[in-house]
């Protein structure tokens, strides 16, 4: 047994205490003088020093009791294994998570992440070291061991090796995914330490550029290990002026772009054009894009023989992102089914307005289905859809089908008007998420009319209308809508609200696929929304959300999955870095879209590309300047800078030690039985001296 607070065994010499005071010789007391006998010789009055104890039983269970409370005063604990273990030096982990994403293509970044590696390296050389990088994903270069003692630890040389090997890539940054599958393996690691102490000798050294553009928001739905700390090395770049391109779409043979500028950039001048030939470029166009926002350009018209050109950018210090690719689109067949009462000629019905929100143009051919509620049976030969809108009351056949279209990655728009109600939701959302939770909808109370607000601009529904002079929804006016509650176990997000309260635009996820959730009608009796110019746009930008399942889309981002054409063969793809990329028969997805630039697909007994698609960067690596330290530690993140040292790094294994001496003790609490113990001995001791009283007693009076 060991003792926290080993001083306070000095007072078991309090026990001695009550037996000197019991056998120490006492002088009588309240002498009287008599004056007869002041003449008498003076002589002390004789005492027996042989003075007897006569109850040993209650001395004893005094003398215990006391001696039961100074130990529990100097909280014993028994040692155990885990206490042996933290006899030994600690092993300290060093995790370098180094950000490969094309933001890191800019200027010298690349050579500062690999010096400041090297540096960290060379200072924890005595530590276990592990290597990974991340852009979109997490990838071990050198993973965590499985054991702590199960290989010798390589020199500093072969980490530089490895080191070296590396390089950025073209993907986007998901700095959240990373961090969270970094924190999950290393609490699968901690559960085999006995010593419990893992996490706090492990130290993730994130070096990244720590750009506004990366993805943070997955962060939200995990828990940070509290003892997990993260030491940032956040690298930076003298020129900070950057802007990027993001293809939007191509309308009458012109290109829609968006040209974003990043907020710590010190230029707001751009030029935009095409290129043809390397170093020549054509129609320019000047844009004003103030720092921190993006405008909307739309470019000179291409005649249909002409070769496509790319797309550049100039005016900025930072070209990873100033070139952007595209590929007209072959003109394609669109289905939109559209569960409603149908119009005859009627404005009051949605159907008459939505089926004129979707013209057939030379890109395009639409087929448009109106489903009445009398007439499910159209369904039976529309397999290959592309939106479904729903603005009627649904059977549970039709509640069925969208559900399987949903799962399968389908878009659908439902409409909270007068013609529907809450069951048709309630039904899709318990199929999709088997709950039986219900999402309660009711008439709101609108005084005089409810405008839109909140709207989210970077969701692809409203991208279009992010410039200044599209981005006015005041002169829209809503006479009504539907109040609507989603639970908070569902996920969710709000694209747009009524004025800052009640949602008017949800995007709720069903499987692979997204479920729209208008809680307005249309038609002029509800709102404005169909007669205003608003209504075209988004509604095309709803169908074009289905655009990934199509295998006729020519836009993509790197690190995407493309459709293979159908039917599906033997096929090559022609890359910008390999000349031919042979696929298996049968394959049904194409995944390496590692950079930017065109790709052909060409069957094997054909020379001519069968399909060709453009793949680009994601436009949120444009976003360059420093994401704020704040919006990590918000989320939960254990964030320390470049300059400072974690505890675990400045206490003393002395310090250490005690630190887990005391949690032992504090996981045992023998201390708590010891005063039970002692209060114990007091009341047995209270019991007998009063039964030995009154014996006493009892004796004397015979």
């Amino acid at each position: 047994m060991s003792f926290l607070t080993p001083l306070y065994l000095a007072g078991i010499i309090a026990v001695g205490l009550p037996i000197l005071l019991h056998l120490v010789r006492h002088q009588p007391k309240n002498v009287q003088l008599f004056s007869s006998l002041r003449f008498l010789e003076h002589k002390p009055p004789q005492t027996n020093r042989k003075n007897k104890i006569e109850h040993w039983l209650l001395l004893s269970l005094r003398a215990l009791a006391v001696i039961l409370l100074v130990t529990a005063f100097a909280r014993p604990f028994f040692k155990n294994t885990e206490l042996v273990l933290a006899n030994a030096d600690p092993v300290k982990q060093t995790i370098l998570l180094i950000d490969t994403s094309s933001s890191m293509r800019r200027d010298s970044l690349w050579t500062q992440a690999i010096q400041t590696a090297e540096q960290l390296i060379e200072n924890n050389a005595t530590n276990q070291i592990s290597i990974y990088t991340f852009d979109s994903r997490l990838q071990p270069i050198k993973p965590l061991r499985s054991s702590q003692h199960d290989s010798p630890r390589p020199d500093i040389e072969h980490y530089r090796e490895r080191l070296h090997t590396l390089s950025p890539g073209w993907q986007a940054t998901d700095l959240g995914q990373a961090l969270s599958e970094m924190a999950s393996l290393l609490q699968q690691q901690a559960i085999s330490d006995p010593t419990g102490t893992s996490l706090q000798n492990c130290t993730i050294e994130l070096i990244t550029d720590f750009q506004a553009g990366s993805q943070i928001a997955s962060l939200a739905e995990f828990s940070w290990p509290e003892s997990l700390r993260v030491r940032l090395h956040s690298l930076q770049t003298l020129q900070t002026s950057n802007a990027g391109l993001q293809f939007l779409a191509f309308e009458n043979s012109q290109p829609i772009v968006r040209v974003l500028n990043a907020s710590n950039s010190q230029q707001e001048q751009f030029t935009v054009a095409y290129e043809w030939r390397p170093g020549e470029t054509e129609f320019a166009q000047q844009i004003y894009v103030p720092r921190g926002q993006s405008r909307v350009l739309r470019l000179s018209a291409l005649e249909a023989d002409h070769p496509t050109p790319l797309i550049k950018l100039s005016g900025d210090d930072h070209p990873f992102d100033n070139t952007l690719h595209f590929q007209p689109r072959r003109k394609e067949n669109r289905t939109i089914v559209h569960f409603g009462i149908p119009a005859d000629h009627s404005i009051q019905t949605p159907d008459y307005f939505v089926k004129r929100a979707f013209p057939s143009t030379p890109e395009r051919q639409i087929e448009f289905l109106t489903v009445g509620p009398d007439a499910p049976q159209l369904l039976a030969g529309t397999a290959d859809m592309d939106l479904m809108i729903l603005s009627r009351e649904l059977s549970v056949n039709e509640s069925q089908q969208v559900n399987k279209f949903l799962q399968q990655g389908g878009v659908a728009l439902l409409s909270l008007n007068k013609q529907s109600s809450a069951e048709s939701l309630n039904s899709i959302l318990s199929l999709a998420h088997d709950s039986a939770a219900k999402a309660p909808i009711k008439t709101a109370e609108v005084n005089g009319y409810a405008l839109l607000t909140n709207i989210d601009f970077e969701h692809k529904l409203f991208q279009i209308f992010q410039a200044p002079e599209f981005s006015d929804f005041t002169n829209l006016k809503f006479w009504s809508y539907q109040k609507l509650s989603l639970p908070e176990a569902l996920p969710h997000q709000v694209l747009a609200q009524f004025d800052h309260t009640d949602p008017a635009l949800v995007s709720i996820p069903v499987g692979t696929g997204q479920l729209i959730v208008s809680t307005f009608g249309w038609t002029p009796e509800e709102s404005q929304f169909a007669l205003s110019t608003k209504f075209v746009p988004i509604m095309n930008a709803i169908l074009n959300l289905n655009t990934e399942l199509n295998a006729s889309r020519t836009q993509f981002l790197v690190g995407q999955k493309v459709k293979l054409p159908e039917p599906v063969q033997v096929l090559h793809v022609s890359t910008p870095s390999r000349p031919q990329i042979h696929l298996a028969a049968g394959q049904q997805d194409f995944t390496e879209t590692v950079q930017p630039g065109l790709y052909q697909i060409t069957t094997e007994d054909q020379s001519e590309a069968d399909h060709q698609f453009a793949v680009n960067l994601d436009i949120n690596e444009s976003k360059t300047a420093p994401l704020p330290v704040e919006q990590l530690e918000a989320l939960g993140v254990k964030l320390i800078q470049a300059d400072e040292t974690t505890v675990s790094e400045t206490q003393s294994a002395d310090l250490q030690r005690q630190a887990l001496v005391q949690e032992l003790e504090q996981k045992q609490q023998l201390w708590r039985w010891l005063i039970l113990g002692a209060l114990a001995l007091l009341g047995l001791e209270t019991l007998l001296a009063k039964w030995f009283a009154d014996k006493t007693s009892a004796t004397r009076k015979a």
